[in-house]
């Protein structure tokens, strides 16, 4: 295959984004259950597309790079934001949602660029949003007034400063 062409990585990175864009449909098809899960299974999905890719002895070209990068932003920075909103059902939060997308961008970004870092990965890998977000909508459906903007806002904006921030999270 030429080095401009898709590989196994390359392959198992678009694979791997079907969860995250389920998550998708099933917001706007107010299923936050559902879409939650969707989310928590993409985070597997990369695992073990990840773990299978590398298993496989299989490389990067810039092709998957670039596929991969697209899946990530995908399942972890639009289909959370989508999902903030089905559960939160409030468009006040639409700034921090902003915010939140650019940092997972630039997360993202930063990563192509940087690689590991002393062994492990600088600023919150975006792949945690995974397991985040349905876990603070669990919270907020057991937690009264939990919903109100004055709760997502701060959330989205502390996990933003945490994705573009420079400690390092050790590889898994």
């Amino acid at each position: 295959m030429a080095s401009h062409g898709m590989t196994l990585r390359g392959w198992t990175s678009l694979g791997r984004s079907l969860p995250g864009v389920a998550a998708i449909i099933f917001t706007e098809l107010d299923s936050p259950a559902i879409a939650g899960v969707c989310l928590v299974i993409a985070v597997w999905a990369d695992a073990v597309a990840s773990w299978w890719a590398r298993r496989a002895g299989s490389t990067q070209t810039p092709l998957g790079v670039q596929i991969e990068n697209l899946a990530d932003c995908v399942c972890f920075v639009a289909a959370p934001v989508a999902f903030a909103l089905c559960v939160s059902k409030d468009r006040r939060i639409a700034i921090p949602l902003a915010v939140f997308a650019l940092a997972g961008i630039f997360r993202l970004a930063r990563f192509q660029v940087e690689g590991l870092v002393r062994g492990g990965y600088r600023g919150l890998p975006v792949t945690y949003n995974g397991y985040l977000f349905p876990a603070m909508a669990l919270i907020l459906f057991y937690w009264p007034s939990g919903n109100s903007p004055l709760v997502w806002a701060p959330f989205l904006l502390v996990v933003s400063a945490l994705m573009v921030s420079t400690f390092v999270v050790p590889e898994i």
